[in-house]
């Protein structure tokens, strides 16, 4: 749990010049209103400390600013003070769902995902329909390796339509409908009607391949198949810090009762939760975490002559500073990369999707236009939540399908 100390000692040192908001990717998206961009979300917080510090509460309306955030990070790296804008979102949302000082400001949306993944270890409350792609696939049971998906490629099907869904409605009704779902928590399973096919399809193809690279590097893992939990990094972005401790205690107990030692996952987010932000929080949350393409040898692969693109995930390029995946890219093809790469990378909007899906769509379009202006053949991804974001067309690829179509003949 953040404090309001940690809170003000953040905000204070802003000197307010405003860099953040030049790249911050929320801000053009919301008509330039000063409190959805980096810089307004961080004078807004100091202005939570003063109300909380004056009065023991806050008065002020500020769940919107604050869950439209993204938590890219971007705005750090362009800071001269230091502050990490994304940082202050995350304590504040943590400051909403904790409601000592804030009151009836928690998104019921974020209050629904928090209640099924406690109850049902995933977000949608459909584990179970999730391990389908690997029917007829072997594993070794006997393996303390354990390949992790989190179920995350396989809920874009669902989240997608969800999303798609929610954009066609007004926003106090879903609002509403969450708010009642929260509260009888087992209508959420409807949702495992409600997904798109071709895109499932597409996903489930995606983790085949992934499978069949680790597999043709000689690699030998365990799945849990239907009893696979999801990583929870949810909890953790929508600020249920207390809820996130509690369900990473049961997931270490579930790794450690299958004798898993190492852990092979193969999305950002998850990647980042178990080798990061878990330990942080949960002393013996101790595994050693690794992502799909440590475990493969880059000289596998044949170049092309295709001129690609790749979208780097925030998680990787400013959470956690890992590169891997653009190496492979620049392996199996011409890489240019748009002019916001790096540290300086622009979010595809992905999590914002649920919770506000116009602005999600509006922050992928630009993203998008971003990367064709490269005028690569192919736009490349290494996220399934950018990968949904950004496949406007069928030049976006996941980066393990060109990895499969240019692996070498053993």
């Amino acid at each position: 749990m953040n404090s309001t100390k940690d809170l003000f000692e953040e905000t204070e040192k802003c000197i307010s010049c405003g860099f953040c908001e030049a790249v911050c990717p929320t801000l053009p998206s919301m008509n330039y209103r000063s409190i959805y961009g980096a810089r307004g979300r961080v004078l807004l917080a100091r202005e939570v400390v003063k109300n909380i510090n004056e009065s023991g509460k806050v008065k002020l309306k500020i769940n919107d600013p604050f869950y439209t955030c993204l938590d890219c990070y971007a705005c750090f790296y362009v800071c001269p003070a230091g502050v990490n804008a994304g940082k202050v979102s995350e304590m504040v949302k943590d400051l909403v769902t904790e409601k000592k000082y804030v009151k009836k400001q928690e998104k019921n949306i974020a209050k629904m995902i928090k209640e099924s993944i406690m109850k049902y270890q995933n977000p949608l409350g459909i584990k179970e329909k999730l391990s389908s792609w690997s029917d007829g696939m072997e594993f070794n049971n006997n393996s303390e390796t354990l390949f992790y998906t989190g179920g995350m490629y396989q809920l874009m099907a669902y989240s997608k339509y969800l999303s798609n869904l929610e954009k066609k409605i007004n926003p106090e009704i879903i609002e509403n409908v969450a708010d009642a779902i929260a509260k009888n928590i087992g209508a959420l399973k409807f949702t495992s009607l409600m997904y798109d096919k071709n895109l499932k399809d597409r996903m489930d193809n995606i983790l085949k391949s992934i499978v069949e690279l680790l597999k043709y590097s000689g690699i030998e893992f365990d799945y849990l198949g239907d009893d696979e939990p999801y990583s929870g990094a949810f909890l953790f972005e929508l600020g249920y810090i207390d809820e996130f401790v509690e369900y990473g205690k049961k997931l270490m107990d579930i790794f450690k009762k299958r004798n898993i030692s190492k852990i092979i996952t193969i999305d950002p987010h998850t990647y980042e939760v178990l080798k990061s932000t878990y330990p942080k929080y949960i002393k013996d949350f101790q595994f050693d975490v690794h992502h799909y393409l440590e475990f493969i040898n880059i000289n596998n692969f044949i170049k092309s002559n295709e001129k690609l693109t790749f979208h780097e995930p925030c998680h990787f390029v400013t959470h956690e500073k890992y590169d891997k995946p653009l190496k492979f890219v620049s392996k199996i093809g011409d890489v240019v990369l748009p002019d916001r790469h790096g540290t300086n990378v622009f979010c595809c909007g992905g999590p914002d999707e649920l919770l506000y899906p116009k602005l999600s769509e509006s922050i992928s379009q630009k993203r998008f236009e971003q990367l064709k202006t490269t005028g690569a053949e192919k736009i490349v991804t290494a996220c399934p939540i950018c990968f949904v974001n950004l496949y406007k067309d069928e030049t976006v690829y996941d980066l393990a399908e060109l990895l499969i179509k240019n692996k070498k003949s053993l």
